[in-house]
């Protein structure tokens, strides 16, 4: 609301009241950060230390099982050296901490200017009359915003697993089946199941049902 001034006699100027609204779920969210902040710090030095433990015990094992590096195989012949459960190890682990690094950025709160740009496309007409929007208004639009982060988190979290477990597909049906010849689910010699066409599939189909649609939805609804 507008308060009138008195600047001269018989002149009033109307300026606008900027009031601050509070919203209550904007600690909270703030909090949920900063524990996602700590929870993926404490990851990467994780994950960083393990690689390093991890390779060094991979390393001297096979160099007591099979002497000294000559081929990546899986026969167990003289040079030969097994990638496979360090590779899976390092590759799935890096999947968490990756995870949890888009989810610290998707998620992350959105600022008053985002939220603002969003007020506007819910009420065009809010910044042309020069007044502010309510509180009810404001927790709409962080709600929305709040929403998409979650899904473009959801699609990010998709690509990466989908770079990251290829490899573990392949590496998977090398050891079991050796080299490859064919695409088939028969598991003989030369065989490979590629498994990761139908874990892709049912997942992109869980976020487009969970979290895409329900926000197309709710946005033809508002």
């Amino acid at each position: 609301m507008p308060i009138e001034m008195l600047t001269k006699p018989g002149q009033r100027v109307s300026l606008p009241v900027v009031v601050p609204i509070e919203d209550d779920g904007l600690r909270a969210l703030m909090q949920r950060q900063v524990k996602r902040v700590r929870r993926l710090k404490i990851g990467v030095a994780a994950w960083g230390l393990g690689t390093i433990l991890l390779t060094t015990v991979w390393i001297v094992h096979e160099w007591q099982a099979n002497g000294a590096f000559e081929r990546f195989a899986h026969e167990g012949n003289t040079g030969d050296w097994n990638p496979t459960l360090w590779t899976l190890a390092v590759l799935i682990s890096g999947l968490v901490v990756g995870s949890m690094a888009l989810r610290v950025y998707f998620e992350r709160p959105a600022i008053a200017a985002e939220v603002d740009r969003e007020v506007e496309r819910l009420q065009p007409d809010a910044r042309a009359e020069n007044v502010m929007a309510d509180a009810g208004l404001r927790r709409l639009a962080r709600a929305r915003l709040e929403r998409l982060g979650r899904l473009r988190f959801h699609v990010a979290a998709w690509l990466l697993g989908m770079i990251m477990l290829t490899p573990v597909n392949l590496l998977i049906e090398w050891q079991d089946n050796g080299t490859f010849e064919r695409f088939s689910r028969n598991s003989r010699p030369g065989s490979w199941d590629p498994w990761i066409l139908f874990v892709g599939g049912i997942w992109a189909l869980v976020i487009a049902v969970a979290f895409a649609l329900p926000m197309y939805l709710d946005r033809r609804r508002t």
